[in-house]
């Protein structure tokens, strides 16, 4: 992974996200990690930056899918309609969740914006296998 890997945590758990952001950067300090406690948080911080920051586009996302109002699943499908391909493309989109359903699974292989999914928590060994798709 690169030097100024950018990270986004959608989670609307906000002890999880702090504990993402401590092993995020205990694994690299140079990580930026924004997080956000919903997936409209999410939309709009990513909307914000595809209009006036394209550079600071993360280059993961890690996406809780089990969130009020908004799942995760409906992030994606509103992510889907705001990315170009070419921003989508440049993002590696994780799911990553407490959910031990294997439907949960198969429906993450549907969305071809999602790398993989994970069950937390968020580990270095996660983190060893995500950079393989930062390559």
């Amino acid at each position: 992974m690169s030097d100024h890997t950018k990270v986004l945590i959608i989670d609307d758990d906000e002890i999880n996200n702090l504990i993402c952001t401590k092993v995020i950067n205990d694994y690299n300090s140079e990580f930026e990690v924004e997080s956000v406690t919903s997936s409209a948080r999410g939309l709009d911080y990513l909307e914000d930056l595809v209009q006036n920051n394209k550079e600071g586009l993360p280059d993961i996302i890690l996406l809780d899918i089990n969130m009020p109002t908004i799942s995760g699943w409906d992030f994606i499908r509103e992510y889907r309609k705001m990315m170009t391909a070419v921003e989508s493309e440049k993002i590696k989109l994780f799911v990553l969740t407490s959910s031990q359903y294997y439907q949960d699974a198969e429906l993450a292989d549907q969305y071809r914006e999602v790398q993989k999914l994970f069950t937390k928590p968020l580990t270095g060994e996660i983190l060893d296998e995500i950079s393989t798709y930062l390559k």
